[in-house]
């Protein structure tokens, strides 16, 4: 039954074009962060000099497609081994973030009282908190490049919105008929939240989850920009910022060690953002087309 409604919703998704384009994106970069080092297990690059650095697209050798950096290394193998961890933490700490959301925002709209005043009053002061500068400060502390711990400390501040939306939802959902009746019934709290609950925020959840690996990418990209999380020369934010320290943004040679990774965060994101718009037009009746 549940593997009947899964492959449906997927069929809904794969019928709307916002999102069927978004997903083909989104698991195109997918094989890349899974594949990547195996298709290039090593860093390509010539020997450095004068005419090698920075050189413009190269046509005629696969690897040098997008040109190369600072160091005569090929800015496409820099790109597709740097996907990993972008996609992997982003991945990672949307789910860590939505996962802590959905409790929260269930928890207390579900229960309400005081449990819903403690809730909701620790995520209103998460709310108010200028969460770059605390990222900063987190990442600064710990200097960590492992995924699964620099996922938690991303997701520390992204859960609050959602957890605020999903308990105004829950608080909607818990005063239905059906819930009374259930309740009624004597069913308890867990079978009410996990099989009645859960799956009419399931859409809604969705797109919030892409909301969150969104954010996720602009924090670690951002993060590895400012130089504050150990330097991997692969990483896109870390790429963008060799390059801008080159002159890219005056024109210079670096202009496509800046261009590319550049090309890839959006890339990226572009497909997310239809993933969730597309989704959002198949949940949502008032803007279905």
């Amino acid at each position: 039954m549940m593997q009947n409604k899964l492959f449906e919703y997927f069929l809904l998704v794969w019928k709307n074009k916002k999102s069927r384009a978004g997903l083909i994106i989104t698991v195109f970069y997918i094989i890349i962060a899974v594949f990547g080092e195996i298709i290039f297990p090593k860093t390509y690059s010539l020997h450095p000099s004068s005419t090698t650095i920075f050189m413009p697209p190269q046509l005629s050798n696969f690897y040098l497609i997008f040109g190369t950096g600072p160091f005569a290394e090929s800015i496409l193998v820099q790109i597709v081994q740097g996907a990993q961890s972008v996609i992997e933490v982003s991945f990672l700490a949307g789910l860590f973030a939505t996962l802590i959301g959905i409790a929260v925002g269930i928890v207390a709209g579900y229960l309400g009282g005081i449990i819903d005043d403690i809730l909701m009053g620790i995520t209103d002061i998460v709310l108010t908190l200028p969460s770059i500068i605390l990222l900063i400060v987190v990442v600064s502390a710990f200097k960590t490049s492992n995924p699964i711990i620099l996922s938690l400390i991303l997701s520390i501040t992204s859960w609050a919105g959602l957890a605020r939306a999903v308990r105004s939802q829950v608080l909607v959902i818990r005063n239905s008929p059906t819930i009374e009746v259930l309740r009624v019934l004597g069913l308890s709290r867990g079978y009410i939240i996990f099989r009645e609950v859960v799956p009419t925020l399931g859409s809604y959840i969705i797109i919030h989850y892409i909301f969150n690996v969104e954010a996720a990418v602009y924090a670690e990209v951002g993060l590895y920009y400012l130089g504050v999380l150990p330097y991997n020369p692969n990483n896109w934010g870390a790429m963008i910022q060799q390059a801008l320290s080159y002159g890219a943004a005056l024109g210079g040679k670096a202009i496509y060690y800046l261009a590319f990774p550049t090309l890839a965060i959006v890339g990226f994101m572009s497909g997310l953002i239809l993933l969730s718009y597309g989704i959002d037009e198949i949940s949502n009746p008032r803007i279905r087309s």
